[in-house]
């Protein structure tokens, strides 16, 4: 019975125009579609500010690397100070390690890339920690 009722609807002028109807296939496609386009972009996203805070972290070592070689930091726990003052501005949980060599300065930043990512949709990025190191030797 239900499937007469059904194959009579099939043969209705209605149902033929129906089937070879494409008006919404587009929308159909972008519903499938959007959400890896949102994904690709969330990924490239939070890659980028990764990079982008390593290599705010790289200038921030290398700057109090520097000022400490010039005489500007006596210690190495001054350096270490004034460099996690300024990492801790986009990655609270950093931590930083200054070590003051016979003809060097070392300073290695390590900050979890949760601080640095934007959304941190992916956790195999964002469960990594993300190192910088900086030498620089004493000016004389």
């Amino acid at each position: 019975m239900l499937f007469k009722i059904f194959r009579d609807f099939l043969s209705t002028p209605v149902a033929t125009c129906f089937k070879r109807s494409e008006s919404g296939t587009v929308t159909v496609e972008a519903v499938l579609w959007v959400p890896v386009y949102l994904f690709f972009f969330v990924f490239i996203a939070d890659v980028s500010l990764i990079f982008h805070g390593q290599a705010k972290a790289t200038r921030i070592a290398y700057d109090g690397n520097r000022m400490a070689s010039v005489g500007v930091f006596e210690t190495a726990i001054e350096t270490k100070d004034a460099v996690l003052g300024r990492i801790q501005a986009f990655s609270p949980s950093a931590s930083v390690n200054t070590v003051f060599g016979t003809d060097d300065i070392t300073t290695t930043v390590t900050m979890p890339a949760a601080d640095l990512a934007a959304i941190g949709l992916i956790p195999r990025i964002v469960n990594i920690d993300v190192s910088v190191s900086s030498v620089h030797m004493k000016d004389v």
